[in-house]
């Protein structure tokens, strides 16, 4: 823990130490302002008079034109017909399908002998 404090101390000492170097060596002298011209009065006795500006004219704008809309037909609602009873259902008597030949007929539930059982679990 104290080594990291020191080592975090001597890195920022030389961070401060070469950026206050860096600093000091950017300063440059400034030279002196030189000095302002007296100030020079002008006689406008003999200057020509300013040209007159005419304002340009107004330019109203345009009237936006809209289509006007037109005229929807008028909605005919027509009479909705009457539901049509629906046909009986007819029930379909189920298919008889032939038993299928197998390897052999079903007898039951297989008992498992236990003697078998400890022969397969070792």
């Amino acid at each position: 823990m104290k080594a990291q404090l020191s080592l975090a101390a001597v890195i920022m000492t030389g961070l401060l130490a070469s950026g206050c170097s860096q600093m000091s060596a950017q300063q440059v002298v400034e030279p002196p302002p030189a000095p302002t011209p007296d100030k020079v009065v002008l006689d406008c006795s003999k200057c020509a008079p300013a040209p007159v500006v005419t304002p340009r004219p107004v330019v109203k704008p345009r009237p936006i034109v809209r289509p006007r809309p037109q005229p929807r037909p008028p909605v005919v609602v027509h009479p909705r017909p009457q539901p049509q009873p629906r046909p009986p259902v007819v029930v379909v008597p189920p298919v008889k399908v032939p038993p299928v030949k197998a390897k052999g007929n079903y007898r039951g539930k297989i008992q498992i002998d236990q003697g078998v059982m400890k022969q397969y679990q070792q």
